[in-house]
């Protein structure tokens, strides 16, 4: 029974957004109702973790079909924790957008598209087959292309360009990379795929197969050079969809970039190993340059997107246990630390009337409560004791040492100190500066914007200092992640009519 659950991270939000789409007139209901479902999805996350951790991972077969023909959810430790971390960063978006615009400025489609690209997300998170990890991802893709380009002046659409034709390549490229699957192994099923695998380990084939994979949730993730599209899209976003596109959506494709390489492909292929850690790396270090070099506040934090999903390959590709545990726990924390950055980036933005660092200033006098926020949020994201992202930072620079990879680890080391340079632009051009250009614009909506910050901010510092259990469980969760065999057990062995093997 408890199984079925693993079906209303999909349904719950899909249906809300129906629901939603049929009054359309923004009102305090239906954003009650909205709250309610994502506050909802939380407990639920919450429950599903434990529930998980306790007695295993759990298989939803719809419709009771038999392998490979149905549609099968999986859900294990690591995918509970990310529905939970959707549903609470769409949670936060929605309170401060209540705050960030009245019902009357408020878009018809904002909050239906929200619960669609919700949908879309944890679908991806659940799904135990590629071509419904690909539905997932069109799903996702759809949703964000409208939000994308909702409430953007005429001017900035254009900036979606690159969002828009970059992810429809990787879409082609992914149902071609499934058709390939198919004619290797005839199934898409990731627990019949990671057996079926071991029988062509050390075939060209199965790399070419892994490398074109990879490439796919690369471009999703936004690896270097296929961040183009981050630094010119997300800047034109309110800052509520902002936050949720930066905290969220790069983050799908490392989630299916971790499950590709720890649960679907053998973990003998030691050299694509080798070019994510690399790619990983240059995409940490050109990431945190452009971000040093930027001088909006919205630009520095979109380029800090991707230099911290570099740290996430980096770890990736090192591919021992500690440093798949460092990526689960690194992950959690930025998930958290960048959705509520981009809040704080809102606020500063509403309160002058610009983010650009030279017209701001007076802030930590005029709000103070703010400035506590994104201090806090600011360090977690340089890595600074005793802050969720110092342990995740830690752990990634251990497990490069102890595997011998030196470089590596002095890399995403001097990194962290390139992103402190970056965030104390921030706080000394925004906060300590003693005037702005224009006068300060802190009015209640503006305060009930703050308080949202403060939470999540106080959030990220409570995950910091309980970083005991937060470690074990992405030990734990690593830990799943990398038994293939376990996986494979548990999801064929919850089906009733074996499906006949065809690998060649």
């Amino acid at each position: 029974m408890t199984a079925n659950l693993l079906i209303l991270p999909v349904a719950a939000p899909l249906i809300v957004g129906l629901l939603a789409l049929f009054f359309p007139k923004p009102s305090p209901a239906r954003r009650g109702l909205v709250g309610i479902a994502l506050g909802g999805l939380v407990a639920l996350g919450v429950l599903l973790v434990a529930r998980i951790v306790d007695d295993g991972a759990l298989v939803l077969r719809l419709g009771g079909w038999a392998l490979p023909y149905g549609i099968v959810l999986v859900g294990d430790t690591l995918s509970a924790i990310m529905v939970t971390l959707s549903g609470l960063t769409a949670l936060s978006s929605l309170l401060y957008g209540s705050a960030e615009r009245t019902c009357e400025r408020e878009h018809p489609l904002r909050l239906p598209l929200l619960c669609f690209l919700l949908t879309g997300v944890n679908l991806a998170f659940l799904t135990g087959d590629l071509f419904n990890l690909f539905v997932a991802f069109e799903v996702m893709l759809l949703s964000s292309y409208a939000l994308l380009t909702l409430e953007a002046k005429a001017g900035d659409s254009r900036q979606a360009w690159p969002y828009l034709t970059l992810n429809l390549f990787g879409s082609a490229l992914f149902i071609a990379a499934c058709g390939y699957t198919y004619g290797l192994f005839g199934t898409l099923n990731m627990a019949e795929l990671s057996v079926r695998m071991n029988e062509l380990s050390g075939d060209f084939r199965l790399t070419l197969l892994g490398a074109a994979l990879a490439f796919v949730f690369a471009l999703k993730a936004g690896f270097f050079p296929l961040y183009h599209w981050l630094p010119r899209a997300y800047p034109i976003l309110p800052a509520s969809t902002a936050a949720f596109f930066g905290g969220m959506l790069t983050k799908v494709g490392v989630y299916v970039l971790l499950r590709l390489f720890g649960t679907i492909l053998p973990h003998d292929l030691e050299g694509l190993h080798r070019i994510v850690a690399w790619v990983g790396a240059a995409t940490m270090f050109i990431g945190v340059l452009g971000a040093v070099s930027r001088q909006r506040v919205s630009e520095i934090l979109t380029y800090h997107i991707a230099s911290q999903i570099g740290y996430m390959g980096l770890a990736l590709g090192i591919f021992t246990p500690a440093a798949l545990a460092a990526t689960i726990l690194f992950l959690a924390h930025n998930i958290l630390v960048k959705s509520s950055l981009f809040l704080v980036g809102g606020v500063i933005a509403r309160a002058h009337g610009t983010d650009e660092l030279a017209r701001t200033g007076g802030l930590w006098r005029a709000s103070p409560w703010l400035g506590v926020a994104f201090f806090v949020l600011a360090a977690s994201l340089a890595g600074l004791p005793p802050m969720s992202g110092f342990w995740g930072k830690l752990y990634i620079v251990q497990a490069g040492f102890e595997d011998g990879r030196w470089v590596l680890g002095a890399m995403a080391a001097f990194a962290g100190i390139l992103t402190l340079m970056s965030m104390l632009k921030i706080l000394l051009a925004c906060f300590w500066r003693g005037e702005s250009e224009a006068p300060l614009r802190l009015d209640a909506g503006a305060g009930r914007m703050t308080l949202v910050c403060v939470a999540a901010a106080a959030l990220s510092l409570g995950v910091g200092l309980a970083a005991g259990p937060a470690t074990n469980l992405a030990r734990h969760a690593a830990d799943e992640l990398h038994d293939r065999a376990g996986y494979a057990a548990r999801v064929i062995g919850s089906n009733t009519t074996p499906h006949e093997d065809k690998t060649p």
